[in-house]
């Protein structure tokens, strides 16, 4: 069994499930998949210079570079449109797919 990436895609299928799991708006379910993705960091990509990027990107949408990042996102997040907020939801998705 491949277990490359096991803990950002354990993260990564958790935060699916809080955005495909709820009837909250997608702001909401948006903060709540980030409490799993923030559990990742960009170390675990080290090697594969394609993933770190890509989730490099995800952290950018989320959040601009700050001392405390968890209040940062969810700020960040609860004023996106619902158009952004789906684009990240997207990328978010996708990303947990390439992980599998």
């Amino acid at each position: 069994m491949d277990h490359k990436y096991s803990n950002a895609r354990g993260h990564f299928f958790a935060a699916v499930r809080a955005l495909a799991a709820s009837s909250d708006s997608i702001q909401a379910r948006l903060i709540d998949a980030n409490e799993s993705i923030l559990n990742v960091t960009l170390d675990e990509f080290e090697g594969d210079r394609e993933l770190k990027i890509k989730f490099a990107r995800i952290l950018d949408l989320l959040a601009v570079d700050d001392d405390d990042i968890v209040s940062t996102v969810v700020e960040t997040a609860a004023h996106m449109t619902d158009f952004e907020a789906v684009k990240v939801a997207d990328l978010i998705c996708d990303f947990c797919f390439e992980l599998i």
